[in-house]
C-alpha cells in the first residue's frame, strides 16, 4: 500500500493538528486504553478550529467508546432510522367495496367512498378530535378512482390526534386508476393491413376503446428539457400495459437510438422548423403517417426532448419537424445528434407494440401473450389521487396506489404529513411530491413505473436558512423517468435541511438524485445502474450555485453505474457531481464500486472548490476523482461581472454560517481529498494535484480483508492494520439501505 500527501511544506494547518489527534486516539484505542483515546477525541470536538468534519467524527467515536463501555455495540444501527408511532384512533370510520355513503362508516355498516369519509371526519372536528385521533379505514379490495382526494386545513389533525387514511391489512388496499381492456381482434381492414409492417401482419389486435366508454385521448405533446433549466411538468399521458409490464409505443428503431447524416437547420421555436438528412431508407414508409414523432437528444447528452414530424422527403432524405427545437438555440451536432422515431402504425413490427389511433379511438397492438388470457390495462384517471394542501398531522399508510395518466399524490404547505408503507406505481406523471411546508416524510414506501420522478421534496428557506425539516427514508424506488429521460430522479430535493436517509434507487436512464439548496443530509442510500443513458451526469448530483452549501453525504454505497456498453458518449458519468461551482459539501465515509465512467471519476468536480472528500472507498473504478477548480466557469465569473443569478446568496448570514464563503473569490481554489483508500483503481485524479489538498489517502491492489468483494461487502475489521500514514475507519456497511421496518411496504 502506498499513500499520498502533498502537505510536507506548509505550515501546521489545523485539518493536520486534528488528524494528529485522531491517530493518536486510534493508537491509545489500539493499545486497550478507551479513556485515554476519549480524551483526544474531546480535544478534537471542542475545538472549533479543526474541521467539522473531524469533530463529526470524534463525536462518532465518544459516542461508539461509550456504548462499548456500557456492554453494547459500538454503533447503534437505528440512531439514523425515524421512528414512527402507529396511530391509535380514538374513532375509526370504514369504507369498503359493498358500503352505502348513507350508512354511518361503522365496521358493520361502512361507507363506499373516501369521500364521504373525508366529510365524516370533517364534520367530528367540528365537536372536537378524540385523543389518539381518527382513522379511516379501508378494508380490502380495488377501488376505481375517478375523482381527486382533496384534503385540506380543515382535514388535518393535531399531534395528539392525527388523522390517518390506512389499509386495514396493509398492501391488500389498492386504489385504482386504469381501465382493463376486452374484445381484442385480429385486424382484418385492408388499408390498416397495408400500412402495417409485412411481419406484422395477422399478429396485430385491434380494440375499439370507445365501446367500451373510454374517449379521453389527449394529445402527445412536445415535452422533456425544454427552455431554461427547468423540466417542465409533463402532460397527462395514455400509457398500456399487458399482465403489469409498460408496453412500447410503436417505434424505429425497436431499440436504442441512431444519428444523422447532417443537420441542415437548427431550428427556431415560433420562427424556424429543424431540418435534418437522415441515413436510413425506413423514413420513407413515414410519410402519410398522421401523428409521428421523435424523441431524442437533440443538443447536449443530457438534454432529452420529443418534438413532432412535419414531413419527410424521401427523395432529398430529409425530415422537417413541426416546429424548431426548443432549447438553447436549436439543434446541433456537436455532441453528435441521437433519436428514434416514434407512435407509427407503420412501425408496430414487434410484440409489445402498439399504437393508438386518437381520431377512431381504436387501439392497435401486438400482444407478447395471448390477449384472451393476458390482462391488458390502460391509464385512464388524468389528475392525482389525492391532494394534500395547507393540513397538518395527516397520514396515509398502508395503500397501494396503480395505473394514472398523471402523477399520484402532492403535499402542499403542510406540516408534519406523512405517507408511510405505501406502493405507488404505473403513474405516467411523478410519484409522491411535498412542496412546501414543515416536517413532512415518505416513509417505506416502494415507487416504480413513473414517467417522470419518484418524489419531489422542497421545502425549507434560503433567505434565512430555515429548515425544511421533510425527509425520504427506507423507499425502494425503481424504473422511472421512462417517459421524460433527464432532470427526472428517484427523488427531486430541494430547499434547506432535508433528509434522504436508506433508500435503494435504481434503474433509470439519469440521475437518482438532484440536489438543490442548503443544508441536506444524504445518508445510508444504495444506488446502482443509474445513468444509463444520459451523459455529463452523476448518479447524485448538483448544479450551478456556489451558495448551495452544507451538503453531507455519508455512508452511501453506489455501485455499476454509468452506462453499460458502447453508447454513446462525450463527457462520462459519476457517482457523485459537483456541477458548475459546486462548492462546501462533505463526501464522507461512502463505498464507490465501479461508478466511473468515460472521463469523470467516481467524484467528479466541474469548478467548485473547499468541497471535502473524506475517508471514502473507491473500488475499481477507473478514475477516483476528477475535475477540480476552475475561475474560469461561468459560476464565478457572473459573481465577478455582476451578472449572477438572484438565488446567489451571499450577505452575513451566509457567510457566518459557511466561513469559506469570505474567500472563494479568491485565488487557488483548493478541494480536500483527506484519508480515503483506494482499491484497484486506475488514477486517482485527473488534473493538478496543486489543486487539491491531499492527505494520507491510500492506494492498494491487494485486499486488506473486506468481506466479500464480490458481495460489494467492503465492511473492514475495526483492527484491520491498514499499513502506512493511512488511518482509514471502517465504514458501517451493514447499516446502509433498507431496513426491516412496520412501514415497509415490502
Amino acid at each position: 500500500m502506498s499513500n499520498r500527501d502533498s502537505d510536507t511544506h506548509r505550515p501546521d494547518p489545523p485539518h493536520h493538528r486534528s488528524y494528529a489527534h485522531l491517530r493518536t486516539a486510534q493508537s491509545f484505542l489500539a493499545k486497550g486504553d478507551p479513556a485515554a483515546a476519549r480524551g483526544e477525541y474531546e480535544k478534537i470536538a471542542a475545538d472549533a478550529a479543526h474541521p467539522e468534519v473531524h469533530r463529526y467524527e470524534a463525536t462518532e467515536c465518544i459516542n461508539e467508546i461509550d456504548r462499548v463501555q456500557q456492554g453494547l455495540p459500538a454503533r447503534d444501527p437505528s440512531a439514523s432510522r425515524t421512528t414512527v408511532a402507529p396511530v391509535a384512533p380514538g374513532i375509526e370510520f370504514f369504507v369498503a367495496l359493498d358500503g352505502m355513503d348513507t350508512n354511518p362508516g361503522t365496521k358493520d355498516q361502512p361507507f363506499a367512498t373516501l369521500t364521504r369519509a373525508r366529510d365524516a371526519v370533517r364534520a367530528l372536528k367540528t365537536e372536537g378530535l378524540p385523543s389518539g385521533g381518527v382513522a379511516v379505514t379501508l378494508t380490502p379490495g380495488e377501488y376505481r378512482v375517478s375523482e381527486t382526494l382533496d384534503l385540506t386545513a380543515e382535514d388535518g389533525g393535531t399531534e395528539a390526534s392525527p388523522v390517518v387514511y390506512r389499509a386495514e391489512d396493509p398492501g391488500t388496499v389498492v386504489l385504482y386508476g386504469g381501465a382493463r381492456l376486452r374484445m381484442f381482434t385480429l385486424v382484418d381492414d385492408p388499408v390498416i393491413l397495408a400500412r402495417l409492417p409485412e411481419e406484422s401482419r395477422g399478429k396485430v389486435y385491434q380494440c375499439d376503446l370507445k365501446a367500451q366508454g373510454i374517449t379521453d385521448y389527449p394529445p402527445l405533446k412536445v415535452r422533456g428539457k425544454l427552455v431554461g433549466l427547468d423540466q417542465p411538468a409533463g402532460p397527462p399521458t395514455i400509457e398500456l400495459y399487458c399482465d403489469g409490464k409498460p408496453m412500447t409505443l410503436a417505434r424505429w428503431p425497436n431499440e436504442g437510438f441512431v444519428g444523422i447524416r447532417r443537420l441542415l437547420e437548427p431550428g427556431e421555436k415560433g420562427r424556424q422548423p429543424s431540418v435534418f438528412e437522415y441515413d436510413s431508407d425506413r423514413h420513407a414508409r413515414w410519410t402519410e403517417a398522421e401523428d409521428a414523432w421523435l424523441f431524442g437528444y437533440f443538443k447536449w447528452l443530457w438534454a432529452d426532448s420529443t418534438i413532432p414530424v412535419g414531413s419527410i422527403d424521401p427523395a432529398a432524405r430529409t425530415l422537417t419537424t413541426a416546429e424548431g427545437y426548443d432549447y438553447s438555440g436549436g439543434m446541433d451536432t456537436k455532441e453528435g445528434i441521437a433519436y428514434y422515431a416514434f407512435n407509427l402504425l407503420e412501425e408496430l413490427d414487434c410484440p409489445g407494440e402498439w399504437y393508438l389511433d386518437r381520431a377512431s379511438g381504436i387501439l392497435y397492438f401486438w400482444p407478447p401473450a395471448d390477449p384472451a388470457a393476458a390482462t391488458i390495462e390502460i391509464g385512464q384517471l388524468s389528475k392525482p389521487m389525492i391532494t394534500v394542501a395547507d393540513a397538518a398531522h395527516v397520514r396515509v399508510e398502508g395503500l397501494r396506489f396503480d395505473l394514472s395518466r398523471d402523477s399520484c399524490m402532492t403535499v402542499t404547505d403542510s406540516e408534519h404529513c406523512l405517507i408511510a408503507g405505501c406502493t405507488v406505481k404505473r403513474f405516467a406523471g411523478n410519484g409522491i411530491s411535498i412542496h412546501g411546508g414543515t416536517n413532512c416524510g415518505i416513509l417505506g414506501c416502494d415507487i416504480s413505473m413513473l414517467g417522470r420522478r419518484g418524489t419531489e421534496v422542497i421545502g425549507g428557506d434560503r433567505v434565512t436558512l430555515t429548515p425544511g425539516g421533510h425527509f425520504v427514508e427506507n423507499c425502494q424506488i425503481h424504473d422511472f423517468g421512462r417517459i421524460d429521460r433527464t432532470y427526472t430522479p428517484a427523488i427531486q430535493l430541494e430547499g434547506v435541511g432535508n433528509r434522504v436517509a436508506h433508500n435503494l434507487l435504481y434503474d433509470c436512464p439519469s440521475s437518482v438524485l438532484r440536489i438543490e439548496g442548503n443544508d441536506h443530509i444524504i445518508e445510508c442510500n444504495e444506488t446502482h445502474s443509474s445513468v444509463r443513458e444520459s451523459d455529463d451526469q452523476g448518479s447524485m448530483e448538483l448544479f450551478f450555485n456556489p451558495t448551495y452549501r452544507g451538503i453531507v453525504f455519508r455512508y452511501n454505497l453506489f455501485h455499476h453505474n454509468g452506462k453499460t456498453g458502447t453508447e454513446h458518449q462525450v463527457h462520462g458519468q459519476a457517482a457523485i457531481r459537483l456541477d458548475d461551482a459546486i462548492s462546501g459539501v462533505l463526501i464522507y465515509g461512502n463505498v464507490f464500486y465501479r461508478s466511473a465512467n468515460g472521463r469523470f471519476g467516481a467524484v467528479q468536480i466541474n469548478s467548485g472548490r473547499d468541497n471535502t472528500i473524506y475517508n471514502n472507498l473507491f473500488a475499481e473504478c477507473d478514475h477516483g476523482v476528477t475535475g477540480g477548480w476552475d475561475p474560469a466557469n461561468l459560476g464565478w465569473t457572473s459573481i465577478r461581472d455582476g451578472t449572477a443569478r438572484s438565488d446567489y446568496y451571499m450577505g452575513d448570514l451566509y457567510v457566518s454560517r459557511y466561513p469559506a464563503m469570505a474567500t472563494m473569490m479568491d485565488d487557488a481554489g483548493i478541494n480536500n481529498i483527506w484519508r480515503n483508500l483506494f482499491f484497484r483503481c486506475g488514477a486517482v485524479l485527473n488534473r493538478d494535484p496543486a489543486l487539491f489538498d491531499m492527505l494520507a489517502n491510500g492506494e492498494c491492489d491487494d485486499d486488506p480483508g473486506f468481506a466479500d468483494v464480490a458481495e460489494r461487502d467492503f465492511s473492514l475489521p475495526r483492527d484491520t492494520p491498514l499499513s502506512g500514514s493511512v488511518a482509514f475507519r471502517p465504514i458501517p456497511i451493514d447499516e446502509i439501505g433498507l431496513y426491516a421496518d412496520r412501514y415497509r411496504a415490502s
